[in-house]
């Protein structure tokens, strides 16, 4: 396996055409597993652990809407800092998107996600090289100002397909792996390894989704195993006991794995 590594961290981020197929095709397999939710699973709590599956899915909808109008965002910004002023300001933004879809069945909030997402998608698509450069404080302790380009084209939809992942365990649906979620596994691997201060380690990915990729530079000191989509749950903070499988080398390689977190 080692011979077939791939530096992580040189991993290129998706372009805005790649971006907006992941898009569509991360859209269509939320959509389906949305179709099949009844009304016993509109209650139903998630690892999100603030939200139920039908605020959960508000949530959705109110991501959509922010990928789609601008003017939503900064809206959503100035009443996140009057009502939840105490709140960290991801948490309070994100609080009034749920909000503004309070009065909305799950149905309903279905059929918006289903309208609202594919213009999202081509809105982000559409936006101009010039704003794409912009930086933004993603108001997250820790992090780095992004680009924008990284928001639209990385962060939308790796934040759907997590929520895909909660929605999926929350009301025991399967969670199908497509084409796609290879690439956006790459993507938050790639982020992994640009944050990558430990020894370097060689991290396999197994599923339809997963792959082998070399954290960090010069000779891995361990190879280490883990399921792609659990691997995951675990760099966005849901799980801290994922398991991970020492194929070889040292085991305190284990431990900046099992620590790491990536932002979804």
């Amino acid at each position: 396996m080692i011979d077939s590594l791939i530096p992580a961290a040189g991993l290129p981020q998706t372009d805005p055409d790649q971006a907006h197929a992941v898009a569509h095709a991360e859209g269509r397999a939320t959509l389906e597993l949305l179709r099949t939710l009844g009304s016993d699973d509109w209650a139903r709590p998630t690892d999100c652990t603030e939200w139920d599956v039908r605020a959960l899915v508000a949530h959705l909808v109110a991501q959509s809407e922010d990928g789609l109008h601008l003017a939503s965002v900064a809206r959503r910004e100035l009443l996140s800092r009057r009502r939840y002023p105490d709140k960290p300001p991801v948490d309070a933004y994100m609080a009034v998107g749920v909000e503004d879809h309070r009065a909305a069945s799950g149905p309903q909030l279905v059929e918006r996600f289903a309208r609202l997402w594919p213009r999202a998608t081509h809105a982000r698509r559409r936006r101009p090289a010039v704003l794409r450069r912009i930086t933004l404080d993603p108001g997250i302790p820790g992090q780095p100002r992004w680009r924008l380009d990284y928001v639209l084209d990385v962060i939308y939809n790796r934040d759907l397909w997590m929520h895909r992942v909660d929605l999926a365990r929350a009301t025991g649906r399967p969670f199908v792996v497509g084409d796609h979620d290879r690439q956006i596994v790459a993507q938050v691997v790639r982020d992994l390894a640009r944050g990558w201060s430990a020894a370097p380690v060689a991290l396999e990915l197994t599923g339809p989704a997963g792959g082998c990729w070399l954290l960090g530079s010069g000779d891995p000191v361990a190879v280490v195993r883990a399921e792609a989509v659990a691997y995951l749950r675990a760099l966005s903070g849901r799980d801290d006991e994922v398991a991970l499988e020492l194929v070889s080398g040292q085991a305190s390689a284990l431990t900046p794995l099992r620590q790491a977190r990536v932002v979804f």
